[in-house]
């Protein structure tokens, strides 16, 4: 609903500006027709000139990425426990409820008013029927006026010469000026608040009496007498908004602008003002989205078929076939025993006839999960093939299978690294250079899976020192890390992923992202100043990043990446601080959705209750090296 109100102020203010540009340079001229044409089209621009939103592509470059998983669970539960009693703001609410409350009366009032016009039409009688309008005598006093292909008169108005009124709402009825009101009427329900739109519907409304009258005087009529006509018939009864009345309330106006000379056509290129006023709008709503690129590239990396012709599974997403795979997928009894998990990437095919052909495993794991990654791919059903000119084509796919075992645990233990001033390490009250550090963890013993580094360093540390030790500990097959704060019992895991080759020893931008939609990526980088560019904007504030992330995650679901990354000169404490505020838009969206679903607080959950929320909202952080 917010976004709504955000597109809807949007509105106001183009409404409002393209207004006041016809009010200034154009009302004056004797452009009716011209001039109807820009205000129903402003009016409609003022409604799509939003949505039409300027993607700028900036690309995010990247030394290294991994995709690091992180915990809730371990969190203090006293932390989760008053967050899940924040209820929500009443303003939000409050504010809907006007709104809406004002676009239901604007159009009752619509409807109200269309149901009068045919009530009259219907108990009225059809006498002559001509040039495509119906005209409707009915006995009730009321003034003439036309709607649609209908022209209304009173009994006493048919009575007495009305070849000038007739002539007059034929004009509304050829030129479709009933349309064009009902058109603004209802823009005007969703505009209630604006008064620029009342005052262009006033103005739209006296283009058509203007442009009636000069029909009517270019059928040879007299324009004393016309002009006498209207005065006498100076108070209008119809009172229907929707209705073209042929005495409207405009009468001074009408009389003046049939004795005006016409305007030099070359008044009409103003006009072309307007252009750069939707070029400004354009460029205010431009979104910057940041795109990563691998190290050694400058080439962006884009999908060669867009997403309307990608493969389909079972008719429906990518994410369709991660439930198939998940239904058939076997965790091997080899593999448990040795408590062997992670993230097995495979490529396969789809080819013309939906096949899957040619699955391979780009990334392993052991041999036995890459087996059972390989057998379910291959026992895929067919797929609806990509489409490329209206014909089937060959894909490439990759997909990633991740092999996880619940509440296993380490038993190989942990270890320290104290990050000291000049860089070096401080482990167990030894110091160690930091490119040392691999090769001395491995003569404690410390190497392969379940080990455990917890790096502490003061705030002040550049992040440049904290990711050539993490490229060190790399060395050291699946290490896992967690940045350390000497004030917190708990901190989140993130598993720090082995060298991939000899070559780029780090994960390819294509492998991280491997079955991600980019368009659930929410991009999070701290500068060198420490400055945070969260989703499209730069904040300082805290809450704000909290309000923008949770409403991302509550709009993506399970879907949603965080990708979060930083300069080399970016501080250590700037990186932790955002990496406890991304923690804490998990902990406070699964709290509120928990409160929703269970009316519980999150610690209350049973185990079940609580796997259920974690399912709707897994972490998803990758977290990204810059150059610089």
């Amino acid at each position: 609903m917010s976004a709504f109100l955000i597109y809807d102020v949007k509105v106001a203010a183009a409404l409002l500006v393209f207004y006041l540009f016809y009010r200034f340079l154009l009302k004056k001229e004797t452009f009716h027709r011209f001039n109807r044409v820009v205000l129903v089209g402003t009016a409609v621009l003022s409604f799509l000139l939003p949505l039409c939103i300027i993607t700028v592509r900036r690309p995010l470059e990247t030394a290294q990425m991994v995709t690091e998983p992180a915990e809730l669970s371990g969190l203090p539960l006293q932390e989760l426990q008053p967050l899940a009693q924040q209820g929500l703001p009443w303003w939000p609410v409050a504010l809907a409820v006007v709104f809406w409350g004002g676009v239901a009366l604007v159009l009752a009032r619509v409807v109200v008013s269309i149901l009068s016009i045919v009530r009259i039409i219907r108990r009225g009688g059809t006498v002559l029927e001509e040039d495509g309008c119906r005209i409707i005598v009915t006995e009730r006093d009321i003034d003439p006026f036309s709607w649609m292909k209908y022209i209304v008169l009173s009994r006493k108005d048919w009575e007495l010469p009305h070849g000038s009124i007739l002539a007059h709402e034929k004009a509304h009825i050829a030129y479709g000026h009933s349309v064009e009101v009902l058109l603004v009427d209802v823009l005007s329900a969703f505009q209630w608040f604006n008064p620029a739109i009342w005052m262009l519907r006033a103005d739209l409304q006296e283009l058509h009496e203007y442009e009636a009258d000069d029909a009517v005087l270019r059928t040879g009529a007299d324009i004393k007498e016309y002009q006498y006509l209207l005065i006498r018939k100076a108070v209008s009864k119809s009172g229907y908004s929707v209705a073209n009345s042929f005495n409207h309330s405009i009468l001074k106006n009408r009389i003046t602008m049939m004795s005006k000379s016409k305007s030099p056509l070359a008044r009409g290129l103003r006009v072309l003002g307007l252009l750069p006023l939707v070029c400004l709008g354009l460029v205010l709503q431009a979104k910057t989205v940041y795109v990563p690129v691998d190290k050694d590239s400058e080439i962006i990396s884009e999908s060669g078929i867009p997403d309307e012709t990608m493969p389909k599974f079972n008719g429906g997403s990518l994410e369709e076939f991660s439930k198939w795979v998940a239904e058939h997928l076997k965790y091997p009894s080899e593999s448990i025993a040795q408590k062997v998990e992670g993230r097995v990437v495979v490529g396969f095919t789809v080819s013309e006839t939906g096949d899957v052909t040619e699955v391979k495993i780009l990334r392993g794991v052991s041999s036995e999960l890459d087996a059972e990654a390989l057998r379910v791919v291959s026992e895929s059903p067919r797929w609806a093939p990509g489409i490329a000119d209206g014909k089937p084509v060959s894909v490439q796919m990759t997909f990633p299978i991740v092999f996880k075992l619940n509440g296993a645990q380490s038993s190989e233990g942990s270890v320290v690294l104290n990050v000291r001033s000049d860089s070096s390490v401080e482990v167990g009250g030894k110091v160690v250079q930091a490119k040392e550090i691999a090769e001395y963890l491995r003569s404690l013993g410390l190497n392969g899976q379940g080990v455990t580094v917890y790096i502490d360093a003061a705030a002040g540390t550049p992040m440049a020192v904290i990711e050539d030790l993490k490229n060190e500990l790399r060395k050291i097959e699946a290490l896992k890390v967690s940045y350390r704060k000497p004030s917190e019992t708990a901190a989140a895991t993130r598993q720090i992923k082995p060298s991939l080759d000899r070559k780029t020893k780090v994960e390819t931008y294509d492998q991280a992202m491997a079955g991600i939609d980019r368009d659930d990526v929410c991009v999070v980088r701290i500068n060198s100043n420490d400055r945070v560019f969260f989703g499209n904007g730069a904040f300082d504030n805290a809450d704000e990043i909290l309000r923008i992330g949770k409403a991302f995650l509550k709009e993506h679901g399970a879907k949603t990446c965080f990708m979060l990354g930083c300069d080399r000169g970016t501080s250590f404490g700037a990186y932790q601080k955002i990496q406890a505020l991304l923690n804490q838009i998990y902990v406070e969206v699964r709290a509120e959705k928990a409160r929703e679903l269970y009316g519980k607080p999150l610690s209350d959950l049973s185990e079940d209750e609580f796997s259920a929320i974690q399912g709707l909202y897994p972490i998803s952080v990758l977290e990204i090296q810059m150059k610089g």
